[in-house]
């Protein structure tokens, strides 16, 4: 099989690649290991056919983080909350003055516009929001502080079923198996689902991809350029094992994650808190700046893998879980992971949280808690194991020292994985693998530092802009080809 451009995963980086390219670099394929997912399954059917290992997978350090991917047609954007953020101007400003990146926001600033049109990108209508959200919303207000605000979203005709992570049920999200995939198919592009990439060897005039499809048949695919947009879990490994370009030593350092925890309150009355956008709206505290705090739910089929507690006091909140509300926050991280490939272990993330992010979740989680008691909870839990994690006392809970806790104690996730093959590590600004003339690279793991908000917009953006440099040299190309 031989086409002018191969794009490896279907998802944020891959599928807006595709679509920036189409009808201008000829033939394209998109090769994707994961399969089409099925709508309307229970949140453990989504959990256990579209996320990477199960879901079960993260970063080691001084404790454990779960790293949630999505291995299904459309990445992770299939399996996410679809919160909208274009990339902090502030972010823009520090790539250039630490890292000497000269992108502007001036050349991503079409791109959002773009992405804003093609997703249906708005800020959640009040009657969407969920009741844990306005719970939430309401402590906060009763604390003294500027309200919550409706985050910006990628939907059309939402019913508010509260499914987002686990593969929405009307294709209201638009995720870009929704919203991008099949303008690309219709176009002509080719999609090949259930294949593995084994093997990339680059030569002088092509890209030789060897690949398994579902059958574990095997399959040799050409083309003249490649974009891995596997994501930050699969492309450095990718890199490293084929050694592609002259940089990719490189290749899986420099994983950030945004480390984020969950507060869960109880309230005397049913809530129903899984009706409605589980993450409807956000907030920024003044006094912790490396924190975004976002509306966040786990379906009552799940919630045993979240609430920090065993025996009796488990058994009293799963009871009692319609009476349940639950919001998040993370962290614009400082610390640092890797990513790596072990022959008999497989993949092996290390990631060691950051003393300063550890504190700031803990201070995090403690105001989550504030909020819903200021709110009228009858008690809260907070994210930690092995300590006071119950509280039912506003006092109680504002002033009780975590000054023993350990970040071993934290449950914590990392929903956001990117970094682990940056800009001026492993690609160049126009996101070109060091060293090689044919291979790209358009996901979150060219995004240089963390972002602190959703990245799936940044992504895009960046995807679509190498999009229009391999169209300006395809132009370029062509001008020389009739000079001479």
């Amino acid at each position: 099989m031989k086409f002018d451009v191969c794009i490896i995963g279907s998802g944020a980086g891959g599928a807006l690649a595709a679509y920036g390219l189409q009808n201008t670099l000829g033939n394209i394929a998109i090769i994707e290991k994961g399969d089409w997912a099925k709508r309307n399954q229970d949140p453990l059917f989504s959990l256990q056919h579209y996320y990477r290992d199960q879901g079960f997978i993260g970063g080691l350090g001084k404790g454990f983080i779960g790293i949630p991917t999505g291995e299904v047609v459309g990445g992770t954007t299939t399996i996410n909350s679809g919160t909208c953020f274009e990339t902090p101007e502030s972010v823009i400003q520090e790539w250039k003055d630490q890292l000497h990146i000269s992108i502007e926001r001036s050349e991503l600033e079409p791109h959002f516009e773009t992405l804003k049109t093609l997703l249906s990108i708005h800020p959640v209508p009040e009657e969407k929001i969920s009741i844990g959200n306005k719970l939430f919303r309401n402590g906060v207000e009763a604390l003294g502080f500027t309200s919550p605000s409706p985050l910006n979203r990628d939907e059309k005709n939402c019913d508010g079923s509260g499914r987002c992570p686990f593969v929405c049920p009307n294709e209201a999200k638009q995720s870009t198996d929704v919203a991008i995939l099949p303008l690309f198919l219709k176009k002509g592009g080719t999609l090949l689902t259930q294949t593995t990439v084994t093997h990339i060897q680059e030569e002088k005039n092509k890209v030789l991809l060897f690949c398994k499809d579902a059958q574990k048949k095997s399959l040799t695919v050409e083309c003249k350029k490649l974009i891995i947009s596997a994501g930050s879990l699969s492309t450095p490994i990718l890199i490293r094992k084929n050694k592609l370009g002259t940089e990719w030593k490189k290749a899986g350092n420099g994983l950030t994650v945004h480390p984020a925890v969950k507060v869960l309150a109880q309230f005397k009355n049913p809530l129903y808190s899984s009706k409605g956008v589980p993450q409807a709206i956000g907030f920024k505290h003044p006094s912790f700046p490396y924190l975004s705090f976002e509306g966040v739910f786990t379906p009552p089929q799940l919630a045993s893998l979240v609430l920090p507690l065993d025996g009796k006091s488990l058994d009293d909140w799963l009871l009692q879980y319609d009476h349940v509300a639950s919001f998040g926050v993370l962290v614009k991280d400082r610390g640092r992971g890797t990513v790596r490939h072990y022959p008999g272990l497989g993949l092996f993330i290390h990631y060691p949280l950051h003393p300063k992010d550890f504190l700031d979740l803990v201070e995090g989680a403690r105001f989550i808690g504030l909020a819903y008691l200021k709110a009228g909870a009858q008690k809260v839990v907070l994210p930690f194991s092995g300590s006071q994690n119950e509280f039912l006392d506003f006092n109680d809970l504002k002033e009780y020292d975590f000054g023993s806790l350990k970040p071993s104690q934290l449950y914590a996730m990392g929903f956001h994985p990117l970094g682990s093959c940056g800009i001026k590590r492993v690609v160049d600004e126009n996101l070109k693998v060091y060293g090689s003339d044919r291979i790209f690279i358009a996901d979150g793991s060219v995004v240089p530092s963390s972002l602190g908000v959703n990245p799936q917009i940044t992504i895009m953006a960046f995807a679509l802009r190498l999009a229009n440099y391999l169209k300006r040299q395809l132009k370029s190309s062509d001008s020389d080809i009739r000079e001479s």
